[in-house]
C-alpha cells in the first residue's frame, strides 16, 4: 500500500509540474501578443497623427451606389 500511495505522489508531483509549465508558457505567449499589440497600436496612432485632413468639400458628398 505505501508503494501506492507514494506512487500516487509521485504522479501529482508530475502532474502539478506540467500544469505550472504549461501555464507559464502560456503567460509568455499571452505576454509577447500583448507587447505585438502596444507596438501595432503605436503605429496607427502615429499614423493617424500624419493624416492630411481632407480639404476638398466636394469629397464625400455623393455616393455611387452602381455595382
Amino acid at each position: 500500500m505505501c508503494d501506492n500511495i507514494s506512487m500516487d505522489i509521485q504522479s501529482a508531483s508530475v502532474n502539478l509540474s506540467q500544469t505550472r509549465l504549461q501555464e507559464d508558457a502560456a503567460v509568455m505567449v499571452q505576454a509577447k501578443a500583448l507587447d505585438s499589440i502596444k507596438e501595432q497600436a503605436a503605429a496607427v496612432e502615429k499614423l493617424i497623427a500624419s493624416a492630411q485632413p481632407v480639404t476638398d468639400p466636394n469629397l464625400g458628398q455623393k455616393v455611387n451606389i452602381v455595382a
